[in-house]
């Protein structure tokens, strides 16, 4: 299956011609809903390459998102006068790609998009700091991960919020993942902020927790994929000394995650680790600027404003991906060949 779409005023033959009256229609299976531009297709994974220019701005910078405000180019840079191409491979679980490009003087050409040919795709396992969120003002690590990585690799998300490693398999989402990992394929594993919750989501780190992350470590590998342990990012708790400290460490979980991948000989990104130690880099104050923190009326649903140490923006979303990206450049996995 492949799409070809024309954005510019003069038509090619061998491209479906859009323009800005293009109004999305289920029987057409594509057009613009208000500034969005929608594609419907079966769920799979797909290539996509996308040509910008700039005729307005000495320099114009783009985002690339896709539904749900996954982020797949970022930070691009276009010049006066210049054209600019990109690819990438997006997983899709709802039969549909909604492109939204963020700019400050790029038009865009076009877009093709086709069916991606084997794929490596790297299955995402975990709770609200790393699924999709579509809701402003937050993000998980998961839905801005993809922009790290070359064409050929595919994010596939299914981190869902409030699941611990057992809630995960009892309501069956570890299942859907089983259905169409494949040899070659990697599931990064992050559970812990839930697993201590006091109620039927709840593991004990040095027994149940264990086992859970063992299921999850067996599967993979039975169908030749590779596991990678990642553990709990850190909550935004500081003591008296400016350290991340309690809570905001997750108690005996990531200890016991550590001990798991040394017993299993699975790989492990730190992610505990790493995030405390940015967060104590950037301060008390700075490290805000990471979680969803806003003013009285700043958003709708949050009429008194909100506090939120445990949740990222986007921006604090971008960096814990960013930390997750040099973890995997860490431990050598494969998949570093493929970063950006």
């Amino acid at each position: 299956m492949e799409f070809k779409f024309n954005f510019e005023p003069v038509m090619k033959s061998d491209f479906i011609n859009v323009s800005r009256s293009s109004i999305y229609k289920s029987d057409k299976k594509y057009g613009f809903e208000s500034f969005r531009f929608r594609v419907d297709l079966p769920n799979k994974n797909y290539d996509v390459k996308i040509v910008l220019k700039n005729l307005e701005v000495d320099v114009a910078k783009a985002n690339v998102m896709v539904f749900p405000r996954r982020i797949m180019l970022k930070d691009l840079k276009i010049k006066y006068g210049e054209v600019l191409q990109e690819e990438f491979t997006v997983n899709v679980k709802d039969e549909r790609i909604v492109f939204e490009i963020e700019t400050d003087g790029a038009e865009v050409c076009s877009i093709e998009v086709k069916e991606a040919q084997n794929p490596i795709v790297i299955y995402l396992a975990g709770d609200s700091t790393v699924c999709d969120q579509e809701n402003l003002p937050y993000a998980g690590w998961g839905q801005a991960f993809g922009c790290f990585f070359k064409k050929g690799v595919s994010i596939s998300n299914h981190a869902y919020s409030g699941r611990s490693s057992k809630s995960f398999i009892e309501e069956g989402r570890l299942e859907q993942i089983l259905q169409t990992i494949k040899e070659g394929d990697y599931l990064f594993i992050q559970f812990g902020h839930n697993d201590q919750k006091d109620d039927k989501r709840y593991t004990e780190a040095n027994t149940t927790y264990k086992i859970m992350l063992k299921v999850y470590i067996d599967e993979a590998r039975k169908r030749g994929a590779v596991p990678v342990l990642v553990t709990p990012v850190a909550r935004r708790h500081f003591d008296e000394n400016g350290k991340i400290a309690g809570s905001g460490l997750h108690f005996d979980y990531p200890k016991a995650m550590r001990e798991l991948a040394e017993e299993e000989n699975v790989f492990l990104i730190d992610l505990l680790q790493m995030s405390s130690q940015l967060y104590e880099k950037l301060g008390v104050e700075e490290s805000k600027k990471l979680f969803v923190y806003a003013k009285p009326g700043e958003y709708p649903q949050f009429p008194e404003g909100i506090e939120d140490n445990t949740h990222f923006n986007m921006y604090g979303a971008c960096e814990i991906a960013r930390l997750v990206v040099e973890g995997i450049k860490k431990v050598d996995l494969k998949l570093r060949e493929y970063l950006r």
